[in-house]
């Protein structure tokens, strides 16, 4: 294994999990706004949510840190237990009705937007894949084309959803793909584990997951991106414009 290359995989893990959370911040801090939500609930809401992200992300990383999710036996549970709660948050939100609103003034070219970072997924399996702790059946040169949705969201966010276009079917279509494309990669990477569960003989595995920060890709930085094609979705197919009058007139 390449030690430089390990090193710096770490940081471009770290440094995307801080770039999704800016990110999150920043949409959420508009929809808020555009909420006419007052700046004291605004500011305790956001706050609440980046602490709670960052207390996931650490419990994370100090679980990896003492080896609990390598487990040869248990790998498989053990990861598939890390992606739980936020899959379990998403089904939340996804019938919150205040979430509802917030997805409503959530511009949907932004949803489409943050899928680019799997631009910098793709690349990191490839070159973990050259130093030699990813296995190629994780990248491009096999069976992950991933990247594919990352490339087109740039395109998908301006051509469907840009200029006041809105292409509702082409835009059902892309999330759809994007959901079997990720699904794709989860199950790559999970039966790629060590353990009993292993349906790919190559060398090396992806016992890397198990390590910190690598372990935010399948308990956060995955499950946001299905969330995006998620939500993205529900705006597609449940427009709400009615419900974001109502409880404009009730802020006034």
């Amino acid at each position: 294994m390449d030690g430089t290359l390990f090193f710096i995989g770490q940081l471009i893990i770290t440094l995307l999990t801080l770039g999704l959370i800016s990110s999150l911040y920043y949409g959420l801090s508009q929809a808020f706004q555009r909420l006419r939500l007052p700046v004291l609930q605004r500011e305790k809401l956001l706050q609440f949510i980046t602490t709670g992200i960052a207390f996931w992300l650490t419990i994370l990383a100090l679980l990896a840190y003492m080896g609990y999710f390598y487990e040869p036996g248990a790998t498989f549970q053990r990861l598939l237990l890390a992606m739980v709660l936020p899959f379990a948050i998403v089904v939340l939100l996804l019938f919150s009705r205040f979430f509802t609103l917030i997805l409503e003034v959530l511009p949907i070219r932004w949803l489409a937007y943050l899928q680019a970072c799997r631009i910098i997924t793709e690349l990191f399996f490839w070159m973990g894949m050259k130093g030699g702790y990813i296995p190629v059946q994780m990248t491009f040169e096999w069976l992950n084309y991933d990247i594919i949705v990352g490339i087109t969201a740039l395109m998908a966010g301006y051509v469907f959803f840009g200029r006041g276009r809105y292409r509702r079917f082409e835009g059902i279509l892309w999330n759809t793909f994007g959901i079997a494309s990720l699904a794709n990669v989860v199950f790559i990477s999970l039966f790629s584990l060590p353990g009993p569960h292993r349906a790919f003989a190559t060398v090396p595995d992806s016992a890397f997951l198990t390590l910190t920060p690598f372990v935010w890709l399948p308990g956060f930085i995955f499950p946001l991106a299905l969330a995006a094609h998620i939500f993205s979705l529900k705006k597609l197919l449940r427009p709400q414009k009615g419900r974001i009058r109502q409880f404009l007139k009730q802020k006034k």
